[in-house]
């Protein structure tokens, strides 16, 4: 039953990327996409046997707890459609009668949700919605979240398209064939949801900046609201960037290197006091965030990639003090000493690999960027940056970091590409001789 379901669900989502006009993309074919989108299916059934069969802790597993939960909302429907709807859209969902079905449910209620959105529900809501259509077989929620991960994938290659011209290679290795991208998008996680969301946001993005429309901004309203309701710091790490590009628009005469550092110092400056002009102190909550989490690993047995990392205060000088230590761990973890686990190799040899592009961008890099490029260069360079330092100050666990960093990879690889100079390359190779 569930191979018949999962087998038709795929070939309905084959056919919507053969035939739909979105994924019609300039020099990318049908075959292309599909054997990505595929590669993904393949991704999201591995990562669904490590976690049954290598880790066998259903409870605790990401992949399997949000699911478990729905169960719990759907079994409503049989007994109360109109309770089904109200937990499902929100919509008088803290009716006191409900909370018999919350009570069963593990993960519904975050132990600490710092008064910020509960994205647990977001995840368990989806898959309550998915189980009107799966029949209660699990990887049929995996093909609808890959479905919508990919979709959010494209959004992305048809941003950077414009700016990778004579690079379609390495945009597709940069935008679907990262192993922590490929792996981690691909499963019943929060990060397929998340993905469409950030894919919308950078593409309506710099789509508004070209010209401004309605559908436009429909889309890119949209896209903030996913992220708000899915992972609020991903926006929040994204902002700065994006201001970026939206202030180098409207002030094009200036320096876009000085526009760039002026967003960022009025942002950080903004950071610090958040609590003068809103009722939340951020700097307090990412603190907070650290303590709680470094407390449930103390709490849980047999955290094998736990690290070790200082404690953060609410205060410039520890942000200023802790940002570089959580940007090296970030950047090169795993290191060999961290290999506790057959999950961690593939993100070691990840590492490596953006350790020799670095090099390569180094000793190749484009002197002459193209004006055109500086905007999405800079919102690379932001993005990357703020994310890796943000899951570096607060995450204890390498595996946890290596799968919180993986939204921003993409736009680090893109970002090492824009910055290599293809002909300085192409120079030192050797040339074939004509025969």
């Amino acid at each position: 039953m569930e191979i018949l379901l999962v087998t038709a669900y795929i070939a309905i989502f084959l056919i919507i990327i053969r035939y739909s006009s979105f994924f019609r993309i300039p020099e990318t074919g049908f075959k292309i996409l599909a054997g990505l989108f595929l590669l993904k299916i393949l991704a999201g059934l591995a990562l669904y046997a490590i976690y049954a069969y290598y880790y066998n802790n259903r409870g605790e597993s990401d992949i399997f707890k949000y699911y478990d939960d729905s169960l719990i909302l759907f079994s409503a429907l049989k007994e109360n459609p109109f309770d089904y709807l109200r937990m499902l859209t929100g919509i008088d969902s803290d009716a006191p009668h409900l909370y018999k079905y919350y009570e069963q449910m593990n993960f519904w209620i975050k132990p600490f949700d710092y008064e910020l959105y509960n994205d647990n529900q977001t995840v368990i809501r989806f898959n309550a919605l998915i189980q009107l259509f799966s029949f209660g077989c699990y990887n049929v929620h995996m093909v609808f979240m890959n479905f919508i991960s990919f979709t959010g994938l494209v959004y992305l290659l048809k941003t950077f398209l414009p700016f990778m011209k004579g690079k379609k290679y390495a945009l597709l290795f940069s935008v679907f064939l990262v192993p922590s991208v490929w792996l981690w998008t691909s499963g019943l996680l929060k990060e397929g949801i998340l993905m469409l969301g950030l894919g919308m946001f950078v593409y309506y993005l710099f789509r508004l900046t070209q010209k401004v429309t309605a559908e436009r901004i429909t889309g890119f309203i949209l896209a903030v609201l996913i992220l708000l309701i899915i992972k609020f710091y991903i926006l929040f790490a994204m902002i700065p960037g994006a201001l970026t590009v939206i202030f180098i628009r409207a002030f094009p005469r200036l320096n876009k290197w000085f526009a760039a550092a002026v967003v960022h110092l009025v942002i950080i400056t903004l950071f610090f006091n958040t609590s003068l002009f809103s009722r939340y102190d951020l700097p307090a909550i990412i603190s907070a965030k650290q303590k709680d989490f470094v407390n449930m690993i103390n709490a849980t047995e047999n955290v094998g990639s736990r690290i070790d990392i200082p404690v953060l205060e609410p205060t410039v000088v520890s942000f200023v003090k802790n940002s570089p230590v959580a940007l090296f761990d970030v950047f090169f973890r795993p290191l060999p000493g961290d290999l506790h686990s057959v999950i961690m190799i593939p993100a070691f040899f990840e590492n490596l690999l953006i350790w020799v592009l670095i090099l390569i961008t180094a000793v190749f890099f484009c002197i002459k960027i193209p004006r055109e490029h500086i905007p999405l260069i800079l919102f690379c360079l932001s993005f990357v940056l703020v994310l890796f330092i943000l899951t570096g100050l607060t995450t204890p666990v390498i595996g946890a970091m290596v799968r919180y960093k993986a939204p921003a990879l993409p736009f680090l690889f893109v970002l090492l590409f824009l910055l290599t100079d293809k002909d300085k390359i192409l120079r030192y190779l050797p040339k074939r001789k004509k025969k």
